[in-house]
């Protein structure tokens, strides 16, 4: 039998969808509350407000990405760079959804400062991870190594989370599979 998943997951699922599609400004507990099926004032029976809401889903990102980071990090160095553009595409592919880091980047200035230090903290969890994988490819001749690790990683993030953009605005989730073409092709040594 299966167990009914609780109102709390629940509602942190839901809202996960709305900012990834709407961005954080872009709903509010009523859409949450609409979409569970429930009256609004039941949602502050698991958070206190929007913000607690939003920095939950910033914890919960965090740490699927972590598990996600985890479950590819036997590959090689140019393996899990495809991966993290191949999760990307994934979520560009429903319905043009961002990852659920940049969608609550792009509200940055508009949300509390803890929750400015949940995404700073998670942002340099997920560089540190792309600059991991860049440094082995870079010891293991994959990668160049005129450039610094750190200074290559940037740039995989930076190519990864503007090709989010792009393939929002072009509604073409193909953008994320060019941009990591081009991307390994500039890490290559």
């Amino acid at each position: 039998m299966a167990v009914k998943e609780g109102t709390k997951i629940r509602a942190l699922r839901e809202a996960t969808g709305l900012l990834q599609t709407f961005g954080f400004n872009g709903f509010s507990f009523q859409h949450v509350a609409d979409l569970l099926g429930i009256r609004k004032p039941s949602l502050y029976d698991h958070f206190a407000s929007k913000e607690e809401l939003g920095e939950e889903m910033v914890k919960d990102y965090h740490q699927r990405f972590l598990r996600w980071a985890e479950s590819v990090q036997e590959r090689e160095p140019r393996e899990r760079i495809q991966a993290l553009f191949d999760l990307f595409r994934d979520f560009s592919s429903d319905s043009g959804k961002l990852c659920p880091m940049s969608a609550m980047i792009a509200d940055y200035h508009s949300v509390s400062k803890n929750t400015r230090k949940l995404l700073r903290k998670m942002f340099s969890s997920q560089e540190a991870w792309v600059v991991e994988c860049v440094a082995e490819g870079q010891k293991k001749k994959i990668f160049r190594r005129d450039l610094p690790a750190r200074e290559l990683a940037q740039a995989v993030m930076s190519a990864g989370l503007g090709a989010q953009l792009i393939a929002r605005v072009t509604e073409d989730a193909e953008a994320l599979p060019r941009a990591r073409e081009q991307i390994l092709r500039n890490l290559e040594d």
